[in-house]
């Protein structure tokens, strides 16, 4: 029996090599995007602040932290439900199998 190994290599590198590249591409690109949300973030909160501290503005900051964590509660609970529709059927396979180390790399390269 003769075992053609450019067959085998085709069949489960490129798979792999594939999800490592998107997942690489994609764990890069979320921190990026999550550093850019939090510096937005941080500069209007700095921004409130400093108005406030100036008296040019009143900010009910009981009002605007009711209203992030309502925010945050909603995001989380979009992301159960995209998560519960999903229903785990995700085929685990090379590419997964290099998607998730890829996804950890670009994570800590971003």
């Amino acid at each position: 029996m003769v075992v053609d190994l450019t067959t085998f290599a085709t069949s489960a590198g490129f798979p792999l090599m594939g999800g490592g590249l998107i997942g690489f591409s994609i764990g890069y690109a979320l921190k990026k995007i999550m550093k850019l949300a939090f510096i937005g973030l941080g500069l209007l909160a700095l921004l409130l602040g400093y108005l406030s501290y100036q008296k040019w503005i009143l900010v009910n900051w009981a009002t605007v932290e009711n209203q992030s964590s309502t925010m945050m509660e909603h995001a989380a609970h979009k992301v159960y439900v995209v998560t519960q529709q999903m229903e785990h059927s995700i085929p685990i396979g090379a590419g997964l199998i290099g998607f998730i180390p890829g996804v950890f790399l670009g994570f800590l390269k971003g």
